[in-house]
């Protein structure tokens, strides 16, 4: 790839004086882009082996930003091509380029419940302001994506090929994996017979997806848009807390280390009913910590698959990591299982408290 060529397509009209490497995400390429005179911009090369839709996955992008832009929301600004296109594509991929948001910090884990708290409201407000957004205009990016029942049925086709040669090494996973089956298709269902409705969705809500205001701390845009699409709202809150409770240890052997924390729950739930107490029904507000539970179930899942067919869609550094990444899950779904009833109690005093501000951080 050519970045200065590839930037050229662009209605940037003026030349790169220096490009580098930005962020540490494993599914686009990303580059910061600096101008002559000083402006910056985002430059990624879009995998097309994970979306292979890109005119989908760009159209929904520019509608949602667009969208946004409207109300007066920050978001990621797209640069067109010069022929009036949002994405670039040549022989050697997909292109796409936004503005640079400057005087932002991003958090990779938990550092402080002050930041739980506003990444919540950000989703929180996100969902809010996209409640009028007609999410029947945008297509599927990727079928089936929070669907857990179609995921667990791919892992027993996977179990069934055995394509890498290592069932034999997992009988315990796989048997955890099928533990709570019967649970997989509710949130699938209750969408289908009409109790949950769709809305517009982000999908891989993590707190390194806000940006936030390096003086304020305040949320000031969420980026990574590349999945948003139809969805129910209770996948984005489940599959938050759900890397919120592992943070940094995904990747971890010490498995102490992975549990359900209250204060995290706590704060995230705060800041997101802040935005939602009134949006949601009363169904979804029941299932919110059941959420949590599922969306866990279905990365054990979707790791274990990956696993038993030769690691083919996560980035793995050695050969058992996405078997550690397995684990991991599996022991944050058991506790969240375990703790259910008390997470629900826990919730239903959240729901009690009129002002949901959150007044302490964690240091």
């Amino acid at each position: 790839m050519d970045i200065n060529d590839v930037a050229s397509k662009f209605e940037i009209n003026e030349a790169i004086e220096n490009s580098a490497p930005l962020g540490n995400g494993h599914i686009n390429v990303t580059y910061l882009l600096t101008t002559v005179s000083g402006k910056k911009y985002v430059l990624q090369k879009i995998n097309t082996v994970a979306f292979k839709n890109v005119d989908g996955l760009m159209d929904n992008m520019q509608k949602v930003t667009g969208f946004l832009m409207s109300r007066n929301e920050e978001t990621l600004e797209l640069i067109k091509t010069k022929e009036g296109q949002y994405f670039y594509r040549d022989e050697s991929g997909c292109y796409r380029i936004y503005k640079y948001i400057d005087n932002v910090i991003c958090y990779e884990g938990v550092t402080n419940l002050e930041a739980v708290y506003n990444t919540a409201k950000a989703f929180g407000k996100l969902h809010k302001s996209l409640k009028e957004f007609p999410a029947d205009t945008l297509c599927e990016v990727i079928p089936n994506f929070h669907n857990t029942k179609a995921r667990y049925d791919a892992l027993l086709k996977s179990i069934e090929l055995d394509a890498a040669h290592r069932v034999k090494e997992v009988p315990n996973e796989i048997a955890e994996a099928k533990k709570h089956a019967e649970l997989y298709s509710l949130l699938i269902d209750a969408i289908n017979n009409g109790e949950i409705p769709l809305g517009v969705t982000h999908n891989d809500p993590k707190i390194n997806n806000i940006l936030f205001d390096e003086k304020t701390n305040a949320a000031r845009a969420i980026i990574d848009l590349d999945t948003i699409m139809p969805g129910s709202y209770l996948y984005d809150f489940g599959d938050a807390l759900r890397s919120l409770f592992t943070g940094q240890y995904e990747d971890t052997t010490d498995l102490t280390k992975v549990h359900v924390n209250y204060d995290v729950f706590e704060a995230y739930a705060r800041g997101y009913l802040s935005e939602m107490k009134d949006v949601l029904s009363k169904k979804e507000i029941e299932l919110l910590p059941f959420s949590v539970f599922l969306l866990t179930a279905e990365l054990v899942v979707r790791f274990l698959t990956d696993y038993l067919d030769g690691d083919v869609y996560f980035h793995t550094a050695y050969p058992e990591h996405n078997l550690v990444r397995t684990r991991t899950q599996i022991k944050l779904m058991n506790d969240i299982y375990d703790n259910l009833s008390s997470i629900k109690l826990f919730l239903n005093r959240i729901m009690r408290i009129k002002d949901l501000q959150l007044s302490y951080s964690l240091t």
